[in-house]
């Protein structure tokens, strides 16, 4: 670095040249975030299932509350009331506090 013949430690107030010698820059910006890159990754694949669901319930006139899910509410639910209010109606059933 041409900087350091100048300043050799690199600790000169108020010299621009010392204080951008000191950023450095990864090589891979995704290394730190790895966990939240394939969450991510991995929700996008389950919409190619659930927007379409997602669409086709929207045109038969419910509302769901999110799009996240859309496919597997599609399949088991069975009223209007399951779609639009209760999406963990599975859960409920189990624990024998939904028919």
């Amino acid at each position: 670095m041409k900087h350091k013949e100048t300043h050799p430690n690199l600790d000169v107030e108020g010299c621009f040249g010392c204080r951008v010698s000191l950023v450095h820059t990864g090589v891979n910006s995704t290394t730190t975030r790895g966990a939240a890159v394939s969450q991510t990754e991995q929700k996008a694949r389950g919409w190619d299932k659930d927007m379409p669901a997602y669409k086709r319930l929207r045109k038969q006139g419910y509302q769901p509350r999110g799009i996240d899910g859309s496919a597997r509410l599609e399949a088991t639910a069975t009223s209007a009331a399951q779609i639009e209010s209760r999406p963990d109606i599975e859960k409920l059933v189990a624990r024998g506090v939904a028919e």
